[in-house]
């Protein structure tokens, strides 16, 4: 069934501060009510830099409607949240200038507002802003990306979270009450050369900034004290192109996991390239997710088994009778082609690809309270993470682990190609 013949179900949004509204968004089949599911996905942007804007679809090469871009993979955006990195200022002007961003030769992206709609549309309703490209276009860009999100959310089709016209609204984070039970979400990431000017301030518009400490340290303390079930937290860093996750990442990210009343899900991406996965005491941290659908990125298809893919996630969680969402299960999507038209790798491509992810993995964790995620490659080329019990669950999570295993070794025949392309 694709994304337009989906039952919509409408469940209830309350921005912290802000008009209360309910949020259209996709139930997911047979899941029983106590089942809540979460689709992550990396960075998303609709156009080459500085190319110019049009209203019925993007050009690379050739020209693809807004509905070509999705085509191969809109029915995996099926959780009851979806969520994604809008890598991009959302404008359906070309007479903007370039904010030059203290560099020789910047990436400045813009999508039509029709893009993002058309992604919106396709289910993703849970949206950070806040990445190094939210002020490609300067102030002006940034309005014109808070009009037309604001559009969204005033239709009650997606929340979003990271940048705002002061740095009240842009730590602001959202609340969705999802079958009972609220999550909590909140968004922040690197602005280009730590420029002062794209950081939001008292009365300044712009972004959460994540390297400035008060930026950072403030988005934390508001999402920890919003009152939730269950906390999710976007983080745009991580140094490009490298698939190894950097000390300071993991010791900040754990940091934050381990805090009282933590936050539960981090969702990381930047790099362009998709890093290990980790559980830090009961907080699930996906260091780097990779591209998903970013016509800006190079083609990366020929660039090794540990670079050529994006990673789309599927978190499963299941409500105590507390209305407490917990951790179940995972599923691990690798994607391919993600600079023009995004599909699923299937089969045995996209089992060595979860043995890729798997081999970044078993690196992570402590030894104690921090263990590296390992995925059960699936015949469908998909891997799955199930939590102890999980199988006993009924449901849709019970039905996804009753045959569940964990993890196998490497395979001898893959083991020097994915350390070798995996090694920085």
């Amino acid at each position: 069934m694709n994304a337009k013949n989906r039952r919509r179900t409408l469940i209830a949004v309350l921005a912290a501060a802000a008009v209360a509204a309910p949020l259209a968004t996709y139930s997911f089949a047979a899941a029983t009510d106590d089942e809540v599911a979460i689709t992550l996905v990396g960075d998303v942007g609709l156009n080459r830099s500085n190319q110019p804007v049009e209203a019925d679809g993007v050009r690379r090469g050739e020209f693809q409607t807004w509905a070509e871009t999705t085509s191969r993979i809109e029915d995996q955006v099926n959780g009851d949240l979806n969520f994604m990195n809008v890598e991009t200022v959302v404008t359906d002007r070309n007479d903007l200038p370039p904010d030059l961003k203290e560099q020789r030769g910047p990436f400045n992206f813009r999508t039509h507002p029709n893009g993002i709609r058309h992604l919106v549309t396709r289910g993703f309703n849970v949206l950070s802003l806040a990445n190094n490209h939210s002020m490609d276009y300067g102030v002006d860009g940034l309005k014109e990306t808070l009009k037309h999100v604001g559009k969204l959310q005033e239709e009650r089709l997606a929340i979003a979270a990271g940048v705002g016209m002061n740095s009240e609204q842009a730590s602001r984070p959202q609340r969705v009450t999802v079958k009972g039970s609220e999550v909590a979400f909140a968004a922040t990431g690197i602005v280009t050369n730590n420029l002062e000017r794209h950081r939001a301030g008292p009365d300044k518009p712009g972004q959460s900034a994540y390297r400035f400490d008060e930026d950072f340290a403030e988005v934390r303390r508001r999402l920890v004290k919003s009152t939730a079930d269950y906390r999710i937290l976007s983080i745009h860093y991580g140094e490009e192109g490298r698939v190894r996750t950097d000390g300071k990442q993991i010791a900040e990210w754990r940091a934050i996991a381990a805090e009282k009343d933590g936050i539960d899900l981090i969702v990381g991406h930047h790099a362009h390239v998709v890093r290990g996965v980790e559980m830090a005491g009961n907080s699930l941290i996906f260091y780097g997710l990779g591209n998903f659908l970013h016509q800006g990125t190079a083609d990366i298809t020929g660039k090794g088994i540990c670079r050529d893919y994006g990673l789309m996630a599927r978190v499963h969680l299941k409500r105590e009778p507390s209305g407490k969402l917990v951790l179940r299960a995972v599923e691990a999507i690798p994607v391919t082609d993600t600079h023009f038209r995004p599909r699923r790798l299937t089969g045995e491509a996209g089992a060595a690809h979860i043995y890729a992810l798997n081999y970044l993995s078993a690196d992570l964790g402590d030894g104690a309270k921090a263990q590296g995620v390992l995925f059960t490659p699936q015949e469908d080329g998909t891997g799955l993470y199930c939590r102890p019990g999980a199988d006993k669950d009924g449901g849709k999570i019970g039905a996804l682990c009753k045959s569940y295993r964990p993890a196998p070794p490497i395979p001898d025949n893959l083991r020097a190609t994915i350390a070798s392309s995996c090694s920085r």
